[in-house]
């Protein structure tokens, strides 16, 4: 029982950090964070984290493939406003409201790099168990460093390169 204990303990220490970005992230998003609405936050969990994840992030995902400047913003906007009611995910939410507030599909899919890493930490640390989630990669996004993405489906449709290279990347790891 005291193991039982210790993991629910550590997964929900996993999933309130997952949120949390890398100092070098952090530089990177340079957006006034006096834009982003305080709300009250709660302790993620695999249900709130199943919605931000199956509902919003997957929604944003989405609209990059088609490429729709104003669906992506209103897609990171409604993403924005669900995680900054997850604990720790305040920085995240900086990202997705980076993406809602600019018109530039090439800043939108920078901030989407960074955006992808923290939820895919995010859904990691929740363990979510309904469904199938694959976490893609495609060698070429953010100038040949490469950046990875979410998806339900295990066919590889790429958000960073949705006109030129649709099918490019594979699947990394399946979780669930």
């Amino acid at each position: 029982m005291k193991i039982v204990n210790r993991i629910s303990v550590l997964a929900v220490v996993a999933a309130i950090s997952a949120c949390n970005q890398s100092a070098k992230q952090q530089d990177a998003v340079k957006t006034d964070t006096a834009a982003v609405k305080v709300v009250d936050a709660k302790i993620a969990d695999a249900t709130n984290t199943a919605q931000v994840f199956s509902v919003y992030y997957i929604a944003l995902k989405n609209q990059f493939l088609k490429s729709d400047v104003a669906g992506i913003k209103t897609a990171a906007a409604k993403l924005e406003s669900k995680l900054m009611r997850i604990k720790g995910c305040a920085e995240t939410a900086t990202l997705a409201n980076k993406i809602a507030t600019t018109d530039d599909i090439k800043d939108q899919r920078t901030a989407f790099l960074m955006l992808s890493n923290d939820v895919i930490a995010l859904v990691k640390g929740s363990r979510i168990k309904t469904v199938a989630i694959y976490v893609d990669y495609c060698p070429m996004a953010d100038g040949g460093n490469g950046g990875y993405w979410l998806s339900l489906d295990k066919k590889i449709q790429n958000p960073y390169f949705p006109e030129q290279m649709k099918e490019c990347g594979s699947v990394k790891e399946k979780m669930n």
